[in-house]
Parts: C-alpha cells; sequence; structure tokens
C-alpha cells in the first residue's frame, strides 16, 4: 500500500470519527439541557435524525474541496479548509438547536452552541495531549501532527479515535443514566459559571509550554512542563470540576425529592389518622343509630313532631360531619386537597371544589403528590398575598383526558412564558431553594402522558392540567 492511500485512508478515518464525534456532542448538549439545566428540550428522533446533516455538510464540502483545490495541497491550506468546515458545521450546529428549543429559542441556541464549542474543545485538548505524551512528545511528532501531516498521520486518526471514545462514552451516561431515567437536576448559576471557568483553563492551560520561547527553555524542558501540567491538570481539571459539580446538582435533587416524599408520607399519615378517627366515630354513631330511631319514633307516635324533626336533624348534621368535606373522586386526591384545604382555612384563603374524577386518576400516588401538592401549594402562596385571597379546583372531563383547573388569585400578571419553560424562576429571595415546584409538575405530567397549560391576567392565574382518562402511562 503505497504512502498516498495510507494518507487518503487516515483522512478518511480521522473525517468520519471527527463527524460522528461532534454529531454525538451535538445531542450531549440536548441532554445536559435537559437534565442538568432544566431546559425544556426533548431529544426525539426527528432530531436525531436532523442533527446527521453535519455529515452531508462535510461530505458536500470535501467534494468542492475535490473538485476546486487541484495539485499538491500544503499545511496551512488545510488548516485554512479546516477552520471554514468548522465554521460551517457550527453554524448548522446553531440552526439545529434553534429549531430544538420550544422557547427563547435564539438565546437557547447561542448558549448551547458555546456549550458545544467548549465541549468539542476540552475533548480535542484532551485528546490531542494524550496522544502526543504516549507519543514522545519530540519536535518530529509535532511537526509530524502540525505541520507535514496535519489530519492525514496514523497519530490524527488516534486523535479522532480517543475523542470519538470519550464522546461516546459521556453521551451513553447522559442518555442512559440520566435521559431514558428522567434524572433532572438543575446546576445553579455560581456551580455553571465555575464550571465554565474550569473548562476554559484546561483548554488554555496545556498550551502555555508551547508558547514558551525556545531561546530560553529547550525542547525537552518545555515537554517535561507541559508533561507535568498534563498529568496535574487531567485529575484537577479534567476530573475533580465535573466531580464537584455532579455531586452538589445530586445532592440538591435529592433535597427536593425528600422533600416531595415527606408531603407525601405525611400526607398518608394524616390519611390515617382521619380514617381511624371516622372509624371510631362512625362505629359509635351506628351502634347508636338504632337508639336514635327508636326515640325518633316515640316521639311521633306521641305526636312531638316538633322535636322528633329537630332530633332528625340533629342526626343529620353528625351524618355530614363524618362524610368526607371534599370528594374529588381519587381517594389520594381527596387527601391532598383535605391537607391544603386545612391549610387554606388557617391562612383565610377562599376555597371551592367542584366536580369529580370519574373512576379516580390511574397514576402514581407519588406523582399525584408531585403535581397537586405542588400546584396547589403555589396557588396558596399567591393567593395569600393578595387582598381577597380564593383557590377554585375545577374538575371536568372529554372523551380521553381529565382536566384539572386549578385557578388562584394573583396580585399581577405572570409571565407565562418564562414560568414555563424555565427552571428555578420564582420571585422569592430564597433562589436556592424555590422555583422549581412547576417545573416539576410539568415534568411530571408530561411523564403521565398529559399536558400542562396556564394562563394568567392582571387578578388571577389558571393552571391547566389535562391527564389522560386511561391512566396508562407509555415507555
Amino acid at each position: 500500500m503505497t504512502e498516498d492511500s495510507i494518507m487518503f485512508i487516515n483522512s478518511l478515518l480521522t473525517s468520519i470519527l471527527s463527524n460522528f464525534q461532534f454529531i454525538l456532542s451535538m445531542l450531549i448538549v440536548v441532554i445536559v439541557a435537559a437534565c442538568f439545566l432544566g431546559r425544556y428540550v426533548v431529544l426525539t428522533k426527528k432530531l436525531v435524525l436532523s442533527s446527521l446533516g453535519v455529515l452531508v455538510l462535510t461530505i458536500l464540502a470535501n467534494i468542492i474541496i475535490a473538485v476546486f483545490v487541484k495539485g499538491e495541497v500544503i499545511a496551512d491550506m488545510l488548516v485554512v479548509i479546516e477552520q471554514l468546515i468548522n465554521i460551517t458545521v457550527f453554524t448548522y450546529a446553531f440552526f439545529f438547536y434553534l429549531f430544538a428549543f420550544k422557547e427563547k429559542r435564539v438565546l437557547r441556541a447561542i448558549e448551547s452552541t458555546v456549550c458545544l464549542y467548549l465541549l468539542t474543545a476540552y475533548i480535542s485538548t484532551f485528546s490531542q495531549l494524550a496522544v502526543v505524551y504516549f507519543a514522545g512528545g519530540t519536535d518530529d511528532i509535532f511537526i509530524e501532527i502540525y505541520v507535514e501531516q496535519f489530519a492525514t498521520s496514523d497519530l490524527w486518526t488516534a486523535i479522532s479515535g480517543l475523542s470519538f471514545l470519550f464522546t461516546l462514552a459521556l453521551f451513553v451516561v447522559g442518555y442512559f443514566g440520566f435521559y431514558r431515567q428522567k434524572k433532572y437536576y438543575v446546576i445553579g448559576i455560581p456551580s455553571r459559571i465555575l464550571f465554565i471557568i474550569w473548562i476554559v483553563i484546561f483548554i488554555i492551560f496545556p498550551y502555555i509550554p508551547a508558547a514558551m520561547s525556545g531561546e530560553d527553555f529547550t525542547l525537552a524542558e518545555r515537554y517535561g512542563i507541559m508533561s507535568f501540567m498534563f498529568g496535574i491538570g487531567l485529575v484537577i481539571l479534567g476530573l475533580a470540576a465535573p466531580v464537584i459539580v455532579v455531586i452538589a446538582s445530586a445532592e440538591r435533587s435529592m433535597r427536593e425529592k425528600n422533600k416531595s416524599q415527606e408531603a407525601y408520607l405525611a400526607a398518608e399519615l394524616d390519611y390515617i389518622e382521619q380514617y381511624k378517627r371516622k372509624q371510631t366515630e362512625t362505629r359509635a354513631f351506628r351502634h347508636d343509630v338504632k337508639n336514635h330511631l327508636a326515640m325518633t319514633s316515640m316521639m311521633l307516635e306521641e305526636g312531638h313532631v316538633d322535636e322528633a324533626r329537630e332530633h332528625i336533624q340533629d342526626m343529620l348534621g353528625k351524618v355530614s360531619a363524618l362524610s368526607p368535606q371534599y370528594v374529588s373522586g381519587d381517594e389520594i386526591l381527596d387527601i391532598i386537597i383535605s391537607m391544603k384545604a386545612d391549610r387554606m382555612n388557617e391562612l383565610g384563603v377562599r376555597f371551592t371544589l367542584d366536580g369529580v374524577v370519574d373512576g379516580g386518576l390511574n397514576i402514581k400516588p407519588m406523582d399525584k403528590c408531585s403535581i397537586f401538592a405542588n400546584a396547589l401549594d403555589n396557588a396558596i402562596e399567591a393567593a395569600s398575598a393578595c387582598e381577597d385571597p380564593f383557590v377554585s379546583f375545577d374538575i371536568k372531563r372529554t372523551d380521553k383526558f381529565f382536566v384539572l383547573k386549578i385557578t388562584n388569585s394573583a396580585s399581577k400578571k405572570v409571565d407565562i412564558g418564562k414560568l414555563l419553560s424555565s427552571s428555578g424562576y420564582t420571585s422569592k429571595k430564597d433562589k436556592d431553594h424555590h422555583g422549581f415546584g412547576l417545573m416539576n409538575v410539568r415534568r411530571t405530567v408530561e411523564d403521565c402522558n398529559g399536558m400542562l397549560k396556564a394562563e394568567s391576567d392582571e387578578g388571577s392565574f389558571t393552571l391547566v392540567i389535562m391527564l389522560p382518562r386511561n391512566g396508562e402511562k407509555q415507555g
């Protein structure tokens, strides 16, 4: 096999691996946006297929180069061509993200494209330095990689292969470990800034020895410095920052999850206590009901109609007291509503319930708590800040859906788009522990194959939760 054939094969492999590595990086950014930044974006089949457009662009670019670039191609020209291809694929990535997101598309596209650039630069730096290091780091190696055989040598194939494997590993972990498992964490702004700073440092830091003056430092000295910096930097900058950020976000997510679980357990315990109390009172009333009926019959026989009527009214009062105050048609939902109604009563918030869920909501009890406890908490908090506080819960049904509408008084109009599309949006000063309730509601509703809508005006806010009547969750 001739040297030209080997260079062609290396160039082809490098191009293929680089393209698939870039595509995986594009999808990783989507996964990160959904699982770690709280962005509303869904990794659909259509979106995945559209990412393959990078391959089409690269193929067209290579055809154009083959047709219009004649003769021997020098390294400088290859660098320029490589930069033009990079600009093209990053432009394509911008439009890819522009259509991937459903809200604030331009901002999200810019944000994601910057993240994509940092991710690819991070992996490229890691791969190039690793290959240079293990190849010996001599002057001949540098010249071969970056001058004589730019993007066509065996070493470039190794660099592309390492980049692809590293990116593939990140994608597999992100997709199967987080996205498919619906594990959504929200990394705070300070952690995001720290993460970006550390990545930028890792990209720039290892190239410092290469910029040192050859008159003051020999190549061996610069290589020794780079090796030391690479060894230390890989551990500290390459691994420590991601671990710290992920651990911090996981702890925060666990706090949110524990809070939801505690609310559900509290509701269960409250229901058990209420149930026991009602059962005791019911048994006592049932024991006495024969005596009450006999007394009423005796009053009627003796002509004491008014006393009999009054006694019947007392009995009806006891029956009403033993009956549940709020009946929605779903036992768990009744518990949640009763708990929140007690709180509203304490805060002076008027509450009304209209309609029933025939046959109950066929979703997990934990999902019911996550949806309705959060939604009612948000409604109560907003209503309690108004002069005329109220919360209404209306239940209707269509052929396929239960439509549960929660309306509350509001002191001002709410930015619906910002509220539904962004994580952590809150008017409270304690932004670290609030603003995620509605985000959890939206994701839980959609996980149950439902839909969430919201309406707002100057005096009220309405949250519409639509859940399928069959309640069957799809994978």
